[in-house]
């Protein structure tokens, strides 16, 4: 946690996107903070930031703009669809319904700044797409697959990706400036209330339909969407819902520095982890046979974890496990680092012991940034200040605590326009300031070509939670930039 406090000391946040060195050195104690992924900040990223200039709202709509016009680089007409990343070509090469939502809020977001017939109209062709990825046989009540065409009655289906579509149709909506897609919405919240609170075992959400593990990230993207779909509908079960799982997560899941549970475990030593670089690693201290961990080199990846060279089951002789695990994230994607202690068991299955507990998964940077824009919803539903509170405290605790560059720009781009949402309702520069420096980071470090962001925001070769050239990769980045073209400069 010290990091935390050496990223709040070592830099002002300024008016506009400069980053100015508030103390002596902090240049280099900036460039040298680690997360799991490697150096936030090189020497040379950090002397750029600190002497960029600031940018205008039509800027950072400009930036986004340009962008939009660069997604075409995915987009497939036989398929009318967007790849998952550029050169994609297994057999399910489409975006799954996680890749594509990242897309979906960029022009939303894009369209409320600049409202167009093209920009509306963009905005509801990518809605009604979404149609093709509803599982109408699903079990026990129809859902939202991962994948368009997908209709198995057990098709195993995410309660957070539920969450994430039902927010971007809530503000598709805000931004064509109607209901069409409040029954979409609703029908994402039916799936998540009919089995995604695991209400047998001490609660939480659960991550997905198999009911294996149970998420942080998953909660806190479900409690948005019920705290939004209060605010439009005004029914009184989507307030139960968000409070009483609110209750929950400052429970169990809130820490004493003010800021989520961002650790995550797995007692099964037959499941490993997948790094961003498509590393494999196990929980320290698992009892494992000499040949079961074969290459482990001793290395750490994140905290409790050990890299090890094992190949999982379905790799082929003399293969690599990178190149391996590499080939298993294009046909299992869901399964790959799209997530915060995400596992590949079983040759990519996701079993266990017929007996296990169920295991807890981290609560992610986006779910930090749902949690704030659900106290903002609830505030400007109920009236109540103590939500905007709330809100206000968890911001504080965020930039104390924690550096949003390191999660992946999937994660990292919702965390930043929760800010937004909060600084829209309560036009306090200090989240404006924020968010304005970490776009001026991704400008100057994620981008790898005129209106393309597939770089990490904090340097380094890949970029965590994803395979190389990921239209979400892109289009997360972006958002930023789409949502603070939404908001009034502070002054």
């Amino acid at each position: 946690m010290a990091r935390g406090r050496t990223f709040a000391l070592c830099l002002k946040l300024v008016a506009g996107v400069a980053l100015v060195v508030a103390l002596s050195g902090c240049s280099s104690k900036l460039a040298t903070m680690y997360s799991h992924s490697g150096p936030l900040l090189s020497p040379s990223a950090a002397a750029r930031i600190e002497n960029a200039a600031p940018l205008s709202r039509k800027q950072y709509l400009a930036l986004a703009e340009q962008g939009v016009a660069k997604t075409a680089l995915w987009w497939v007409p036989k398929l009318h669809g967007y790849l998952a990343y550029l050169g994609d070509t297994q057999g399910r090469p489409l975006g799954t319904l996680w890749d594509n939502v990242s897309t979906f809020e960029l022009l939303s977001e894009v369209a409320i700044a600049h409202p167009t017939r093209k920009t509306l109209a963009a905005v509801e062709s990518f809605g009604d797409s979404y149609q093709s990825y509803w599982n109408a046989n699903l079990k026990p009540v129809p859902g939202y697959a991962p994948y368009p065409g997908d209709d198995g009655a057990h098709q195993t289906t995410w309660y957070d990706d539920a969450g994430w579509l039902g927010l971007a149709f809530l503000d598709a909506d805000k931004a064509v400036s109607s209901d069409r897609y409040l029954d979409d919405a609703e029908r994402s919240m039916s799936f998540i209330q009919a089995g995604g609170w695991d209400g047998k075992q001490g609660g939480d959400m659960w991550w997905d339909t198999t009911h294996q593990w149970r998420s942080g990230e998953a909660l806190a993207a479900d409690i948005d969407l019920a705290a939004r779909l209060y605010q439009a509908t005004g029914k009184a079960e989507y307030l139960r819902s968000a409070t009483s799982w609110i209750a929950w997560a400052n429970k169990h899941l809130k820490q004493a520095n003010g800021v989520y549970s961002r650790t995550s475990s797995t007692p099964y030593g037959s499941e490993a982890y997948i790094g961003s670089d498509h590393s494999l690693s196990y929980p320290v201290g698992t009892k494992r046979s000499t040949s079961d961990l074969g290459g482990e080199s001793g290395a750490t990846s994140g905290p409790g974890l050990r890299v090890t060279s094992r190949l999982p089951p379905g790799c082929k002789a003399g293969q690599s496990a990178k190149a391996c695990v590499t080939e298993l994230c294009k046909s299992h994607p869901k399964m790959c680092p799209s997530r915060a202690g995400t596992t590949l068991a079983n040759g990519g299955g996701t079993h266990r012991a017929a007996n296990a507990k169920p295991t807890f998964v981290a609560m992610p940077q986006d779910g930090e940034g749902a949690m704030l824009a659900a106290f903002v919803s609830l505030y400007q539903s109920t009236g109540q200040g103590s939500w905007l509170t709330e809100a206000q405290n968890l911001a504080g605790s965020i930039i104390k605590w924690l550096e949003p560059f390191d999660d992946g720009s999937e994660y990292d781009g919702i965390a930043l326009r929760g800010f937004v949402t909060l600084y829209a309702a309560d036009h306090d520069p200090r989240w404006y300031k924020f968010v304005t420096s970490l776009a001026s980071v991704v400008i100057h470090t994620a981008r790898s070509a005129p209106g393309v962001y597939l770089k990490p925001w904090g340097g380094g070769k890949s970029v965590p939670g994803a395979v190389p050239e990921m239209l979400r990769t892109d289009a997360s980045s972006l958002m930023v930039f789409a949502a603070l073209a939404t908001v009034a400069p502070s002054n």
